[in-house]
């Protein structure tokens, strides 16, 4: 069984040393899913850093910060 290495590039190119609330879950399809440890919530990104969000069973691209801190503070949109 071969295992991922996690990339950190895109998480770190937007909040730097805050990576630490997040643990790498997974790569799918060339993006990056990131769990934060306290909300559970996911934050999937592209490599240049691009914020995504699942919007009818598709991804769309939104706004890092909105969506940033929809996780990380657990604020519903």
């Amino acid at each position: 069984m071969e295992f991922e290495h996690a990339n950190w590039k895109p998480l770190e190119i937007q909040i730097g040393e805050r990576c630490a609330e997040f643990m790498w879950m997974r790569r799918q399809n060339g993006l990056e899913y990131y769990k934060h440890i306290d909300t559970r919530r996911y934050l999937i990104l592209d490599a240049e850093g691009r914020c995504y969000l699942r919007r009818d069973g598709d991804l769309v691209v939104v706004d890092f910060a909105e969506e940033f801190r929809r996780v990380a503070e657990a604020i519903d949109v």
